[in-house]
């Protein structure tokens, strides 16, 4: 029978744990479900069951991972108008812009669980100490420079969806609680210009 469990996140929504049995620390995000195969040595061993590192091993230090379910939402649907320059969600509208000359394309994108801590936060944390958490946009995993679009905060872009950093944590704290139900995204977003 599974043991289920949850990641709790530091203050910055991300939890360092080691990835089994190779022992090389990687950061999962905050809310993530996984499934604890054993505990030994004080630590809590287990699997993910969603994001892009579902299905691999881990561990972590006992007391990392809270037995009380989220309260996962059901899947979000966003809409960001590219020319009005607002994303729309269910608590309100927030100010969103888009590259000129690279724009999202106009359509639905999945909007995925955040995958890993992004830099580009970084001068965002004052604002929202969730900055480093970004949602990939899209099907399959990000390749850099190739279909990297992401919904973030931020001052500038390159052609993802980049949110006003001072809204980041109210977005951030209602999309990393929703879920699809297919183990990899949070909901999705309608892009129109």
């Amino acid at each position: 029978m599974a043991d289920l469990r949850y990641i709790t996140g530091g203050a910055d929504g991300w939890l360092n744990v080691k990835r089994e049995p190779a022992q090389n620390i990687i950061a999962l995000p905050g809310t993530l479900k996984v499934d604890v195969t054993s505990n030994k040595n004080g630590r809590d061993y287990f699997t993910a069951l969603e994001g892009v590192e579902k299905g691999k091993n881990f561990s972590v230090k006992e007391g990392y991972l809270s037995r009380v379910s989220p309260n996962y939402r059901s899947a979000a649907s966003l809409s960001f108008s590219v020319s009005n320059e607002i994303l729309e969600y269910p608590y309100g509208k927030i100010h969103a812009f888009t590259d000129d000359i690279n724009p999202i394309p106009v359509g639905i994108h999945n909007i995925q669980i955040p995958d890993f801590p992004h830099d580009g936060g970084l001068g965002y944390t004052v604002q929202s100490p969730f900055a480093k958490n970004w949602f990939y946009l899209g099907t399959g995993n990000a390749v850099p420079g190739n279909n990297d679009r992401y919904l973030h905060p931020g001052r500038g872009t390159l052609g993802c969806i980049t949110v006003d950093p001072t809204k980041w944590t109210e977005l951030y704290e209602y999309l990393i609680r929703c879920r699809s139900g297919d183990g990899k995204t949070v909901g999705r977003v309608t892009v129109t210009r």
